[in-house]
């Protein structure tokens, strides 16, 4: 297992940070959030997951579910 550094941010600022062993970086973000994470993409809510010992960098965003259409 590997440490992990997972950052909550918004925007460009850092609203939280965690550090986490796990098996790879989707992992510990997916563990931290308690939630299915994808890629970012522009999102503005977003996590940055730094590998400690190799120095890698990977961007995640919550996967949000597509808003239910309103039918009247």
């Amino acid at each position: 297992m590997a440490r992990y550094q997972v950052e909550e941010l918004r925007g460009d600022q850092v609203v939280s940070t965690n550090e986490i062993d796990a098996e790879d970086a989707l992992s510990a973000v997916e563990e931290v959030t308690g939630r299915v994470v994808s890629p970012r993409e522009l999102q503005e809510h977003w996590f940055r997951v730094v590998d400690e010992a190799q120095g890698t960098v990977h961007e995640f965003s919550i996967e949000e579910s597509a808003p239910e259409e309103f039918v009247k």
